[in-house]
C-alpha cells in the first residue's frame, strides 16, 4: 500500500480506487466471482463447460460467449460471470458454490532499510536462494531496470512450470522468469499497456524491494545514495500484473492466485487490500488459502488506515500480514522567506528555486472557482497568469498536480501532522506544520512582494527509529480478535527501490523527471520485506510449511518501544523483522491445514462449506468447534473487559528445529497487572522435528490501558524463542446517543418503562443499566449508552426516528443596544414581566446587580417549572427557574454541580437578553455606562447544559422538554456543533422542532467558524439563526517602542503600566529547555514552553496571534505582544497586558489600551458563520441561505460569572462582575430578546410570524463592507422598534414544515412519528419544494453561469391597518429580473391573507462574489416589508 504527497495515504500512482464495478451490459449486469472451493483432482474439466452449465441454469437464454469471464481451475475451482444480482443470488444457493460476491476493485498499499534491520549485503546465504520464486501480484515489472539483471544466473529452476507473456514491449529473462498480466473485462486502460510492463512504478519497486539485484551508486537525484538491493538478490521473480492506472479487481486478483499456485512460486508478495471481512468474500484471504495448502506463503500488507485502531486490512490468520515501520532516515525541505526567516518542510523535492515570488492559492481562483476553493491549490483551481513561474502557498496537503497544471515553480504545503512521512512531490515543495504555515501565511500578506527559496532536500538521521508509521493500520483482527495482527512490522517508510523509466515519478505527465529509482512509503513497501524476509528463511528450509515460515520471523522479530508506539502490538505485532536471526529460530508453532479448518469452524462456517473449501469431504468440525485460542499461533492474545478478572488458558505446541538435543527453560514477563503461570516451564528435546507441548495460563484484572503486554521467551542457552503476551480491551465503543421518537403520546403514559422496554429488546437484560435520561414532557425519545450494533438495531424499530450520537456542541463565544436604535426609553409593553426567556447555556451567576429581582412580582401563572436549589443556589422573582444537567455524572474539578454559572458564558448571555439595567457597569473602566438586557422587565428560566469539557447533546434535549413543559416563551441557544446535520439527528433541531409546535421560538446563534461558506450550523427553518456584527466601539492597545514609535494594536487590555518600558524578548529565544521545549516550540508562546526566568519583567514577543498569554503569564513575563499582520475586527482579552500586531522595530516597548468609535459598524465579524444553509438543496441546488439576520455580537459588555476570571485561565486572579467578550454568542441572546420584544405586543403571534417581523424589519447592510452579502447577515441587522409593527408578516405553521420535509425526502412514517399525528401523509400532502416554503426570503442558485429562472410562491398575512393597499417595490440589480403578480396587495381586516408569486430570473458570473442580490418591499406608505432576493453562483456544491 503506497503512499504518496498526492493524499495522506494515497498511491504515488494517483489512480482512482472506488469500489466500481466491472462494465456493466445494458441489463445491468456486473461481473461476480462464484468461488467453489478446491479444484477435483478428478475431475480434469473443472472448468468452461461446468461453469457454463451453471450459469445457464441461471440466466437461461441470456447467457452470451461473454458472460463467462473467466474459468479458474488450476489451484482451485471457481469462475468470473456478468451477472444480475438475482443470476447471483440463485448461483449462491447452487450446490457446490461457497460464496457469490462483487468483482470489486482493491487498493494498491503504497535502500538503506535492509542494513538498518541489521541484514547486511554480506549476510549468510543458502546455495539454494537462486532456485526461490517470489511471486509478485502488482502492476506489472520493468525487466529493463538494473535491480532485474540477470547477469551470473542461470536458467529458471526445474520446478517452474510458468509463462512469460512476450510482447514487442516486453520479454523475460533468467531474473524475471515470468510475468503475466490479468484484465477480464478486456478493457485496457488508455494510458496503460496490454502486457506486464509496469507503466506505474508500483509493481517495480516492489519487486525489487524483495529480490532485486546489487545497483551500486543508486540514488533518487542524489538523496538516498547507496547501494540498492532486494532481500534476496539470487531469487527469481515472477510478475503477475493485475493493477492498471484504475484500479486492481478481485476478478483478476483471483486468476493470478490461480496461475502463481500452479506455476510453482515459493512465496507470494501482494501489496494491495480485498475488501470483506469475510474469509471467503475476500479474494486474498481465498488466493492465501489455497496457497498455504500448497506449502505457499502468502505475505500481505497491512494497509494504510492508520493510526486509528481495527483498521487493518489483510487479517487472514494463514497470510503474514505486515506493519510499516521508520527507518533511520528522514528527508526535510528548508523553505526561506524575504524576511529571511526560515522552516523546515517535510517533503523530498530533487532541485531547488530560490528568491521567486509567493502568491496565495486563495488569491489565484481560475475562472468559475472561488477563493475559497483555490486555496487548496486543487486540480484546475488556480489561475496560470497569476501562479505561473511563482511559489503558490496552499492551505492543506495537496498532490502537487494543481500548483504544476497551472505552471507555478514550487509550492508551501500547510497542515502537516506529527508523523506523515515525506513524500516526492512533481515541482520544489515544503510541506510545513499547521504553525509554521501560519507564519508563512502571515509573512506573505504583511508585504506587496513576498519572496521565497525552497531548497534541495536534505538527508538527516532519524533517532526515533523504527517505530510504526502513523500511516499502517492497527489491529486487532475484525473476525478473530484473540490472533495477532498485524504480525510483524518491516521498513515500510522512504524505501528507495526500482522505478521504470517510463513510469512518472509522482502520477502527473507533466513530471518529466526520470529515474531508476524512487522513493516512496507505505505499507507496500514494508510487504516485499516480508516476503523476501520468507524467502530467505524457505531458502534454508524449502520443506517448512507457510506457517513454521511465519513462525520463524514472529519469534525472532526484534521488539518495538512501546512508548513510542502506545498501540504496542496492535500497531507492530511480534516487532520487527530480523532476517538473519529467522533462519535459525531453534523452534517453530507449526499449523496444518486442519489446524485452520478447526479454527474456522469455530468462527461459524459449516461442515458442508468446508468441504467444498478444502476439496476433502471427510473434514468435519468437531464437537468442541474448536476455539481460536488455541489455534497454534505464535503469539498469546486475549481481549478484556476494564475492571472484570481473566483466566484464560492457551494450549500451544512447539517443533523442535534447532539442536537435536536441547532443554528449554521458560522465561515469562507478565503484563503489568497480570499473572503467568506456563507448565510445563522446561521443554527437553532428544531430536529435530520432536513436537512438545504445553500451556499458558494468563490472569488478573483490566485496567483502563488499551494494550498491556508481556511475553515469553524459550531459551537453550542458544536460540531465544520469544512470543508477546497481549491483553487488550477492545474498541466497544459505548457511546451515549439519542434515541429520537418524535412527538410525546397522547395522555399519561409511563416513559420509563416505555423506554425500557424498548431498551430491552435491542439490548436485552442490561436495558435498565443503559438508559440515562427519558424525555417525556414536550416529545418523546431517551438518551442511553449503546453499542455500534445496538444502535443500528434501535434505529431499524418500529417507531425510532433518528438514533444518533449525543455530541457536543460548543460555546459560540452595552451600548450594543443603544447603538441599534433601542434605547431606555422606548415603548414596552405591560406584559413584558410575563415573559419567560429559557436560557440554555453554562448556567447564572444569580448575585449579579443584573439579576436583581426589585419591582419584580411573583412568576407568571403560566410558569410551570421550578428551580433546583442548593447550599449556593437560589432563584428570585427575576430568574423564576433553574435546573443543571449532566446525563454521563462526570463532573470538571471546577464545575459546581448546581445551575450556578462557574464559566461566565451563561451569565453574560442572559444578562445581554434581560438583564436590568446597571448603571457605571464597566471592566476596569473600558466600556463603562449603563448595561442592561434588551428586556429588561422579562423573566429568566435557566437550563444549564454547558459544563467544563463542553455542551452535550443528551442534556441539550433534557433541557428543552423541560423547558417547553414549563411554560418559556423564547428559548435561547448560544451553542452549536462544528458541522450541521441531518434536521432530526440534531439535538437542537429536534428541540426546535417541538418548540416550533409549542408556540415558541428557538434563537440560535449562527457558529463561529467564519467566514468559510456554508460554515453555519444552527440552520433548521424553523428556528431564528443568528450572526454576529459589530458595534461603533472598539478597543486598541497603543503600543509605544523605546524608539519613541507608537503602533496601535488589537486586545482589550485592562492593565497600566503607566508608560513604564520594559526589554523585549522573542519567545524563540527563551526556550524552556528543562520542560524538554525548543525555539521552534517556544516561539508561539505555547503553555509551559517559556522560561521564566528568561521572560520574567520582559514583554515576550510571540510568533502566533492564536495563543491566551498563558505561557507568558506564568512565566511572570510583564507583557505580551503577538506578531499578525491579518486584519483584527475584534479584540481579545488576556491575562497580562498584551496586544496583537507585528512590530517593526524597537526592544523596549510600553503598552496601554483605549476605546475608539468604529466609524464602519455594523459589518459582519470574520468569525461569524456563513450560509447557504447546506442541508437543504435540491438538486444539489441552494435554496435557503441563513443566517436569517445579524446583531450586535462584538466587545459586548455584560454579566459575568465571580467564580472564574475575565479570560478563564487559572493563574489569572481577577474578578469582575462584568467583561467584555466576542462571538455569535453574544449576538444570539440580542435576537433572542428583539424575539421576547415583539413577542410581548404580539402574544399570540406564532413562531414564523415573530421571525418574519425581525427579518422583515431588519435594516440591510452594505455588501461592499461585507463581500458574502446575504450569507454573512441575512435579511440584515435587527432592528427591535420596527419589528413590533412590521405591516405583513410570513407566517408558518407544522403543516407547512411538514409538507416542506416531504419535499426534502422525508418519509410519511417518520414524520407522523415527528408530529404524533397519524393522519400526516406525504402522499397526501403537496411535497414543498423548499423554495415554495413560506420564508420571507427568496433565494435561488446554480453550477452554471447560464441563466436560471425560479418561481416563489408566498403568502402574507396583515397584521398592520386593517384597511391597507402595498404595492411590489423590486429592487434588482444587472443581472437579476423580477416579476411580481400581482403587484398590488389589497387587505379589509387584520389576519387577512393574500397570496403572490415571484419569478426571478437571474444570471451570476463566477466573479469573486459568486452573487447577486436585490429585494422586494411591500409598501402601503407607512411600513416597509423587506425581503432579500439572492442569486448565488456555486462551483462546487461540496464544501
Amino acid at each position: 500500500m503506497a503512499l504518496t504527497s498526492s493524499l495522506f495515504l494515497s498511491i504515488i500512482f494517483i489512480i482512482l480506487l472506488y469500489g466500481q464495478s466491472l462494465h456493466a451490459s445494458e441489463d445491468n449486469r456486473k461481473a461476480f466471482i462464484v468461488y467453489m472451493g478446491e479444484r477435483k483432482q478428478n475431475q480434469p474439466s473443472t472448468s468452461a463447460s461446468l461453469h457454463m452449465s451453471m450459469l445457464q441454469k441461471v440466466a437461461e437464454s441470456n447467457v452470451g460467449v461473454g458472460s463467462l469471464l473467466r474459468s479458474y481451475q488450476r489451484s482451485f475451482n471457481g469462475f468470473v460471470a456478468r451477472l444480475t444480482e438475482k443470476e447471483a443470488q440463485q448461483l449462491a444457493e447452487t450446490e457446490g458454490v461457497v460464496s457469490v460476491f462483487p468483482s470489486e476493485k482493491q487498493q494498491l498499499h503504497t535502500t538503506r532499510s535492509w542494513d538498518f534491520i541489521g541484514f547486511p549485503e554480506t549476510v549468510k546465504r543458502s546455495t539454494t536462494e537462486s532456485d526461490i520464486i517470489i511471486g509478485v501480484l502488482d502492476t506489472g515489472i520493468s525487466p529493463k531496470s538494473p535491480s532485474f539483471n540477470d547477469k551470473g544466473f542461470g536458467p529458471p529452476p526445474k520446478k517452474w512450470k510458468g509463462s512469460c507473456q512476450v510482447s514487442a514491449n516486453f520479454s523475460c529473462n533468467n531474473k524475471v522468469i515470468g510475468a503475466k498480466y490479468y484484465r477480464s473485462d478486456g478493457s485496457i486502460p488508455e494510458d496503460d499497456v496490454k502486457s506486464p510492463m509496469d507503466t506505474d512504478g508500483h509493481g517495480t519497486h516492489t519487486a525489487s524491494t524483495a529480490a532485486g539485484a546489487l545497483v551500486r551508486d543508486a540514488s533518487f537525484f542524489g538523496l538516498a545514495s547507496g547501494t540498492a538491493r532486494g532481500g534476496v538478490p539470487s531469487a527469481r521473480v515472477a510478475a503477475y500484473k493485475v493493477c492498471w492506472n484504475d484500479g486492481c479487481t478481485d476478478a483478476d486478483i483471483l486468476a493470478a492466485f490461480d496461475d502463481a499456485i500452479a506455476d510453482g512460486v515459493d512465496i507470494i508478495s501482494v501489496s494491495l487490500s480485498s475488501g470483506s471481512s469475510d474469509y471467503f468474500k475476500n479474494v486474498i484471504a481465498i488466493g492465501a488459502f489455497h496457497a498455504m495448502r500448497n506449502g505457499i506463503l502468502t505475505s500481505v500488507s497491512a494497509g494504510n488506515g492508520g493510526p486509528q485502531l481495527e483498521t487493518i486490512a489483510n487479517f487472514a490468520p494463514w497470510t503474514l500480514s505486515v506493519a510499516a515501520s521508520t527507518t533511520d532516515r528522514d528527508f526535510f525541505t528548508k523553505l526561506q522567506l524575504g524576511n529571511n526567516v526560515s522552516y523546515k518542510g517535510f517533503s523530498i523535492s530533487t532541485s531547488d528555486i530560490k528568491n521567486l515570488p509567493i502568491i496565495y492559492g486563495g488569491d489565484a481562483p481560475a475562472e468559475g472557482f472561488e477563493g475559497s476553493s483555490s486555496r487548496f491549490c486543487r486540480t484546475g483551481s488556480l489561475d496560470k497568469n497569476k501562479v505561473m513561474g511563482k511559489i503558490v502557498f496552499c492551505d492543506d496537503l495537496t498532490s502537487g498536480g494543481g500548483p504544476l497544471l497551472a505552471n507555478a515553480a514550487g509550492a508551501v504545503l500547510s497542515g502537516r501532522e506529527f508523523g506523515e512521512t515525506s513524500s516526492p512531490f512533481p515541482l520544489p515543495t515544503a510541506y510545513l506544520t499547521r504553525k509554521d504555515g501560519s507564519q508563512a501565511y502571515i509573512y506573505i500578506n504583511s508585504t506587496r512582494n513576498p519572496t521565497g527559496t525552497i531548497s534541495k532536500s536534505t538527508q538527516q538521521i532519524n533517532k526515533m527509529a523504527p517505530m510504526v508509521a502513523s500511516f499502517s493500520s492497527r489491529g486487532p483482527s475484525p473476525i478473530n480478535p484473540n490472533i495477532l495482527k498485524p504480525d510483524l512490522t518491516a521498513p515500510g517508510s522512504n524505501i528507495l527501490a526500482g522505478w521504470p523509466a517510463t513510469a512518472s515519478l509522482t502520477g502527473f505527465e507533466l513530471d518529466k523527471r526520470v529515474s531508476a529509482f524512487n522513493i516512496i512509503s507505505g505499507t507496500s513497501m514494508s510487504c516485499p520485506h516480508a516476503s523476501a524476509a520468507a524467502a530467505y528463511v524457505k531458502s534454508f528450509h524449502p520443506t517448512w510449511s507457510p506457517a513454521a515460515v511465519k513462525s520463524s520471523l514472529m519469534t525472532t522479530a526484534n521488539p518495538l518501544n512501546a512508548d513510542l508506539n502506545p498501540d504496542a502490538e496492535l500497531s507492530y505485532g511480534a516487532g520487527q523483522i530480523n532476517p538473519s536471526k529467522a533462519a535459525f529460530p531453534g523452534l517453530v508453532y507449526d499449523v496444518v491445514e486442519a489446524d485452520y479448518v478447526n479454527l474456522l469452524c469455530g468462527e461459524g462456517y459449516t461442515t458442508k462449506l468446508l468441504q467444498i473449501v478444502t476439496g476433502n469431504s471427510k473434514s468435519s468440525c468437531p464437537a468442541n468447534h474448536g476455539t481460536s485460542p488455541d489455534l497454534n499461533y505464535p503469539a498469546f492474545v486475549t481481549s478484556a473487559s476494564p475492571a472484570k478478572s481473566i483466566n484464560k488458558v492457551f494450549n500451544r505446541t512447539v517443533t523442535n528445529v534447532g539442536s537435536p538435543t536441547s532443554t528449554y527453560e521458560a522465561k515469562a514477563i507478565a503484563p503489568p497487572g497480570f499473572k503467568v503461570e506456563v507448565n510445563p516451564s522446561v521443554l527437553c528435546f532428544t531430536s529435530l522435528g520432536e513436537k512438545q507441548s504445553y500451556t499458558v495460563t494468563v490472569q488478573g484484572v483490566a485496567d483502563k490501558k488499551t494494550v498491556v503486554s508481556g511475553s515469553l521467551i524459550w531459551d537453550d542457552g542458544t536460540y531465544q524463542v520469544k512470543s508477546p503476551i497481549v491483553v487488550y480491551i477492545p474498541m466497544i465503543k459505548i457511546l451515549m446517543h439519542i434515541v429520537y421518537m418524535g412527538d410525546r403520546p397522547n395522555g399519561e403514559f409511563s416513559a420509563s418503562s416505555l423506554h425500557t422496554s424498548v431498551l430491552q429488546e435491542a439490548l436485552g437484560s442490561d436495558a435498565s443499566d443503559a438508559l440515562v435520561h427519558s424525555y417525556h414532557k414536550s416529545f418523546n425519545g431517551f438518551a442511553a449508552k449503546l453499542t455500534k450494533d445496538e444502535v443500528q438495531k434501535l434505529a431499524e424499530m418500529e417507531g425510532v426516528v433518528s438514533v444518533f450520537p449525543s455530541g457536543k456542541k460548543q460555546l459560540h463565544t452595552t451600548r450594543s443596544w443603544d447603538f441599534m436604535g433601542f434605547s431606555k426609553q422606548v415603548q414596552r409593553a405591560e406584559l413584558e414581566s410575563d415573559i419567560i426567556i429559557g436560557m440554555l447555556d453554562t448556567g447564572i451567576w444569580p448575585e449579579s446587580e443584573s439579576f436583581s429581582d426589585e419591582g419584580f412580582g411573583p412568576p407568571p401563572h403560566k410558569w410551570k417549572g421550578f428551580c433546583q436549589e442548593s447550599s449556593n443556589f437560589t432563584c428570585n422573582n427575576k430568574i423564576i427557574g433553574a435546573r443543571y444537567y449532566r446525563s454521563d455524572g462526570i463532573f470538571g474539578e471546577k464545575d459546581i454541580i448546581s445551575p450556578r454559572d462557574s464559566n461566565g458564558h451563561g451569565s453574560h448571555t442572559s444578562s445581554t437578553a434581560a438583564g436590568a439595567s446597571v448603571r457605571d457597569a464597566s471592566l476596569f473602566g473600558l466600556g463603562s455606562g449603563t448595561a442592561r438586557g434588551g428586556v429588561p422587565s422579562a423573566r429568566i428560566a435557566v437550563y444549564k447544559i454547558c459544563w467544563f469539557d463542553g455542551c452535550f447533546d443528551a442534556d441539550i434535549l433534557a433541557a428543552f422538554d423541560d423547558a417547553i413543559a414549563d411554560g418559556v416563551d423564547i428559548i435561547s441557544l448560544s451553542v452549536g456543533g462544528s458541522t450541521s446535520f441531518d434536521y432530526f439527528n440534531d439535538s437542537i433541531a429536534i428541540g426546535a422542532f417541538h418548540s416550533m409546535k409549542n408556540g415558541i421560538l428557538t434563537s440560535n446563534s449562527a457558529g463561529n467558524s467564519g467566514p468559510g461558506p456554508a460554515t453555519i450550523t444552527n440552520l433548521s427553518p424553523w428556528s431564528l439563526s443568528v450572526a454576529a456584527s459589530t458595534i461603533d466601539r472598539k478597543f486598541l492597545t497603543q503600543v509605544k517602542l523605546g524608539n519613541g514609535e507608537v503602533y496601535e494594536g488589537i486586545s482589550v487590555n485592562t492593565f497600566n503600566l503607566d508608560e513604564k518600558f520594559f526589554p523585549v524578548i522573542h519567545g524563540g529565544h527563551a526556550p524552556n529547555k528543562r520542560g524538554g521545549f525548543t525555539s521552534d516550540e517556544s516561539r508561539y508562546c505555547e503553555a509551559e514552553s517559556l522560561d521564566k526566568k528568561l521572560v520574567r519583567n520582559k514583554i515576550v514577543l510571540c510568533d502566533w496571534s492564536g495563543g491566551d498569554g498563558s505561557a507568558a503569564s506564568i512565566g511572570g513575563s510583564s507583557g505580551i505582544i503577538m506578531q499578525d499582520e491579518e486584519v483584527k475586527d475584534f479584540a481579545r482579552l488576556f491575562p497580562i497586558p498584551a496586544s496583537t500586531f507585528n512590530p517593526k522595530q524597537g526592544d523596549e516597548i510600553s503598552l496601554y489600551s483605549f476605546e475608539v468609535k468604529d466609524e464602519s459598524a455594523p459589518f459582519v465579524v470574520s468569525f461569524s458563520s456563513r450560509g447557504p444553509n447546506p442541508i437543504t438543496i435540491f438538486w444539489c441546488i441552494y435554496i435557503l441561505w441563513q443566517p436569517d439576520l445579524t446583531a450586535p455580537g462584538v466587545d459586548i459588555l455584560a454579566a459575568w460569572s465571580e467564580a472564574t476570571s475575565p479570560t478563564r485561565q487559572a493563574n489569572d486572579k481577577r474578578v469582575v462582575s462584568y467583561n467584555i467578550i466576542s462571538g455569535t454568542s453574544m449576538s444570539c441572546p440580542h435576537a433572542t430578546a428583539a424575539a421576547a420584544y415583539v413577542k410581548s405586543f404580539n402574544p399570540t403571534w406564532s413562531p414564523a410570524a415573530i421571525k418574519s417581523a425581525l427579518m422583515t424589519s431588519a435594516y440591510p447592510l452594505s455588501d461592499e463592507i461585507n463581500k458574502d452579502g446575504e450569507f454573512a447577515y441575512g435579511s440584515g441587522h435587527i432592528d427591535p422598534l420596527r419589528s413590533i409593527r412590521p405591516g405583513l408578516v410570513y407566517d408558518a405553521g407544522e403543516s407547512d414544515y411538514v409538507e416542506f420535509l416531504c419535499g426534502q425526502g422525508y418519509s410519511t412514517k417518520s414524520l407522523r412519528l415527528v408530529t404524533g399525528d397519524k393522519s400526516s401523509s406525504c402522499s397526501k400532502v403537496k411535497k414543498l419544494h423548499a423554495s415554495d416554503l413560506n420564508y420571507p426570503s427568496f433565494a435561488l442558485s446554480t453550477t452554471s453561469t447560464k441563466p436560471i429562472t425560479r418561481t416563489f410562491h408566498r403568502t402574507v398575512t396583515n397584521v398592520g391597518s386593517p384597511a391597507s393597499t402595498y404595492n411590489a417595490i423590486v429592487k434588482s440589480p444587472k443581472g437579476m429580473k423580477v416579476i411580481v403578480k400581482p403587484r398590488t396587495l389589497r387587505f379589509d381586516y387584520v389576519g387577512q391573507k393574500k397570496s403572490f408569486v415571484v419569478k426571478v430570473r437571474a444570471r451570476v458570473d463566477a466573479n469573486d462574489r459568486n452573487m447577486i442580490s436585490g429585494a422586494l418591499v411591500w409598501d402601503d406608505g407607512d411600513t416597509q416589508v423587506r425581503s432579500p432576493i439572492v442569486a448565488y453562483y456555486s462551483s462546487s456544491t461540496s464544501y
